[in-house]
């Protein structure tokens, strides 16, 4: 018998997941390819959306590929149909971040362990392989939203039966970071890690502080957008894209001449003024004086450009369409090759992008660019050039507001953001200072009296489901009417209504509401003993106090629930926990004191009566 003659059968699972994956990339394609932003499905770069090229591991030196190898043809059909899928139906959940990394991952460990990109092939070993190779090469918390990602693409195929082997249970066992609100060494290294380095930060503005002729044009520019980063809370690209005429001069209530510039904010601000603070004016100016000057050619080439197409069939030449800046008005506006130090300046416009601030301001063990720092001889105690990152001058600023006790709707404003909470991110005080600064208060409990107000508006809306997910700790009491966020190194609260572990508390069986309820409890308290757990192990303190309230109110939970469902216990009966907890025998007992009487409720357990 020839091997040709061999039919292989595939099972009814396999011929239902082939089949239920074609329809979705057939409908994919029909329906969402006019919704991707002008990008054509058949293109390999969706711009602003996705670039389907293949995983690059860590250390591999970028440059040393010309071109970016695409995503193999097996597998790309189904991630195109995936990511307009999220894209066109939940952007919300479209991170730029986590996609790229997860999807790429999953094709590269697809192509190792079946030979093929098939999704319909993915198992439990290929997604552990696929988050072992994302601890590897990312952060902790890029590497935990990696896993949650992957969570719920496994939820996704599961759903649209495009699994060989029908539903896969798995979840990821990489643990969330340390919250910085946390109260522990870690949570305190993690807040520092936001700031910049003291010295990196006086080096930048030594280099600043020297003569123009003295600079390059690279390190002129680099040094004057930190330096307008470090006048006002601002991101990157909203420093990249202010216009040419962004100085404001206006004269407060006093007849003071405040200076400031017009930003265009991101969180959702829109256009605004950022007002610069008075010992920060002069450097401002400074730096706006700089940019203004080596945008000065490339703003001249465009206006005369503009002038041309005006003549023809008219137009404008956008530096960012979106913030309504033209090329001819953009204070970064630059010529190609202007920055180099090795190429001759071009006539054509160009426009930096943000990946050029971590390449002159971040540090690589793998690249052989010299940063700005190691250009001007700026090293460490380990002789390795100094580093920063944009975002960390944004979190000074913020954290000196804060301790300078700046209000937080002036921060809010002050930075460009829309919501006040949107500034706990950027507040890296210490938990002894935020100490420091209730006692220098000087509060009197005893001086605090109830006062009429309309509180409405103090209410954040939200769903049940989304504050589970926000729960960083299992310090949590679990009420009829919502949930009591604590604080590990505050004991489990005695005002707090625990009928679970009263012994007088009793329950009936066959009504279907009160166990849902209970099952409910059941769910929220075996993630709360979890979190307890995980922070025991992280030596946080007083978390073992929650974690044997947790253990009780679960098991008394489970032996309820058991007793509940017990099928040969008729409805109506009552079901009451007994032991040694609260009850109004043993309150009496306690005050009276009376040792001559002892509690008969000792049996630990649940029984009906």
């Amino acid at each position: 018998m020839n091997e040709s003659d061999i039919i292989n059968f595939r099972n009814k699972t396999e011929i239902l997941a082939g089949e239920n994956l074609n329809e979705f990339i057939l409908n994919c394609k029909e329906q969402l390819s006019g919704n991707l932003l002008d990008n054509k499905w058949e293109s390999n770069h969706w711009k602003k959306i996705f670039k389907f090229s293949k995983f690059k591991m860590k250390n591999v030196k970028l440059d040393s590929f010309i071109k970016a190898e695409d995503l193999d043809s097996s597998y790309i059909e189904f991630c195109k149909s995936y990511v307009a899928y999220i894209f066109c139906s939940n952007l919300k959940g479209f991170d730029k971040l986590t996609f790229p990394i997860v999807l790429r991952v999953i094709e590269k460990n697809l192509l190792v362990f079946t030979g093929s990109g098939d999704i319909k092939s993915l198992n439990q070993v290929i997604l552990d392989e696929c988050l072992s190779d994302i601890n590897k090469n990312y952060t902790k918390g890029v590497a935990y939203s990696c896993g949650k990602f992957m969570e719920r693409l496994v939820a996704f195929l599961n759903e649209k039966e495009f699994l060989n082997c029908g539903l896969m249970k798995w979840s990821s066992y990489i643990r969330p970071p340390e919250s910085r609100l946390s109260i522990s060494d870690n949570a305190d290294n993690t807040r520092l890690a936001k700031l910049p380095n003291e010295r990196a930060l006086r080096a930048i503005g030594e280099i600043f502080s020297m003569q123009d002729y003295d600079l390059h044009e690279r390190d002129l520019f680099v040094t004057s957008v930190f330096a307008l980063l470090m006048c006002a809370p601002s991101r990157i690209s909203e420093i990249l894209s202010l216009r040419a005429d962004c100085e404001i001069v206006e004269k407060n209530r006093e007849g003071k001449e405040c200076y400031g510039l017009r930003f265009y904010s991101l969180k959702g601000f829109g256009a605004n003024i950022k007002w610069i603070p008075e010992i920060m004016v002069p450097t401002a100016k400074l730096a706006i004086k700089r940019l203004l000057k080596l945008s000065e050619n490339s703003r001249a080439r465009s206006k005369m450009l503009e002038e041309e197409i005006k003549n023809g069939s008219g137009g404008t030449i956008w530096f960012d369409k979106e913030k309504d800046v033209r090329f001819s008005n953009a204070l970064c506006a630059l010529l190609n090759n202007q920055l180099s130090m090795k190429r001759r300046t071009g006539n054509d416009l160009f426009k930096i992008t943000n990946a050029f601030f971590s390449k002159e301001l971040g540090y690589s063990k793998i690249s052989k660019h010299k940063n700005l720092f190691e250009r001007h001889g700026y090293h460490d105690e380990d002789n390795k050039p100094f580093f920063l990152r944009t975002h960390q001058a944004r979190h000074l600023l913020n954290t000196l507001a804060q301790r300078g006790g700046l209000g937080e709707l002036d921060i809010a404003k002050w930075s460009g953001r829309v919501s006040i909470t949107q500034n706990r991110v950027y507040n890296h005080i210490t938990e002894d200072e935020m100490i420091e600064k209730v006692k220098a208060l000087g509060i009197n409990q005893n001086n605090i009296i109830p006062c009429d107000s309309d509180v409405n508006g103090n209410f954040e809306i939200s769903t049940i489901h989304e504050l589970k997910n926000e729960l960083e700790h299992g310090a949590v009491h679990t009420t009829e009417y919502g949930y009591c966020v604590h604080d590990y190194t505050f004991a489990p609260c005695s005002k707090y209504f625990d009928c679970i572990n009263c012994s007088e508390q009793v329950c009936v069986k066959g009504e279907k509401q009160k166990l849902e309820r209970l099952r409910s409890l059941l769910d929220t308290t075996e993630d709360l003993v979890d979190k307890a757990k995980e922070a025991i192990s992280e030596e946080e303190l007083g978390a073992d106090k929650w974690y044997q309230h947790q253990t009780k109110t679960l098991e008394r939970v489970k032996g309820i629930i058991a007793l509940m469902e017990y099928p040969e216990l008729p409805d109506g009966s009552l079901v009451r926990t007994h032991g040694d907890d609260f009850s109004h025998f043993s309150r009496i007992l306690e005050m009276k004191k009376d040792n001559k009487i002892t509690n008969k409720e000792s049996n630990n357990g649940q029984t009906p009566y």
